[in-house]
């Protein structure tokens, strides 16, 4: 199985205002911590708006693979008119991804203003119709990511999306936290919907914290998931809550001992 640090959430802020968001020299710490603590993939969520070029030449100091980045201008598909701007902010994306050598690009989907459940559906639908052959014809994986308070509230949706689709290069990003406050009986659906996942997170619940903490049993979720035979990256996006060298080398370690032969 192969595992990837997410970087943009380990450092995540919360200010008087709000979330602060992770700046460059945050996500190249990141990386560091990633190839110290072991890890030999990296993920960041927003290229645009940072030196990405900065992110890339560290990424090839270090020789870490980037396992995924999200697109530029996503989330809107409910809404069509907005079709077009997110076509043009994939087809950015894919030149930054090609450069990083990275085969997965996130994207979401949000309530918009003005559009019922069933029109979103629709639209949502016809908008990955557009972006799914960019991305097959690209050679990258587009990585639909339902998350708490977005458009979805469970996994049958999304699933029956990509189906709708019908693109090899479309796949769900299972989060196993926000699925946990979502629905529940995370492992089951992990193992009957396999083929449709091509990305997964994880992190502890109900607080978003270590995996070694909270309600769910990692060790049980993780040799499922390697069970069910998904060949996919497993990233760590969480929020620490100690030293954060010690809390993604703990990590680290409760995800290969579930999986670590006797």
């Amino acid at each position: 199985m192969k595992y990837s640090l997410c970087t943009d959430l380990l450092y995540l802020e919360i200010g008087p205002t709000g979330p602060v968001f992770s700046d460059t020299g945050k996500l190249l710490d990141g990386m560091d911590l990633a190839k110290k603590t072991g890890f030999k993939a990296v993920e960041f969520w927003d290229w645009d708006g940072r030196d990405w070029k900065a992110l890339l030449a560290k990424k090839q100091e270090l020789g870490l693979e980037m396992s995924a980045i999200c697109a530029k201008d996503r989330g809107t598909l409910a809404d069509p008119a907005t079709h077009g701007k997110a076509v043009k902010g994939l087809e950015e994306t894919i030149e930054v991804a090609k450069q990083f050598a990275c085969p997965n690009i996130i994207i979401v989907a949000n309530n918009m203003e003005g559009f019922d459940q069933e029109e979103s559906h629709r639209n949502i639908v016809a908008g990955l119709k557009k972006l799914a052959p960019i991305a097959e014809q690209a050679g990258v994986t587009l990585i639909l990511e339902p998350i708490v308070g977005s458009y979805f509230t469970d996994s049958k949706e999304p699933f029956d999306m990509i189906e709708e689709v019908g693109s090899p290069n479309l796949k769900l990003l299972y989060d196993v936290f926000h699925y946990q406050i979502m629905e529940g009986n995370v492992t089951a659906v992990i193992k009957k919907n396999v083929d449709k996942i091509g990305h997964i997170h994880v992190a502890g619940a109900p607080d978003r914290h270590e995996i070694f903490d909270g309600e769910l049993n990692y060790d049980y979720i993780i040799k499922s998931i390697a069970e069910s035979g998904y060949k996919g990256y497993v990233a760590l996006e969480y929020l620490p809550t100690m030293d954060k060298e010690e809390s993604v080398a703990r990590c680290k370690e409760v995800l290969e001992q579930a999986v670590r032969e006797d």
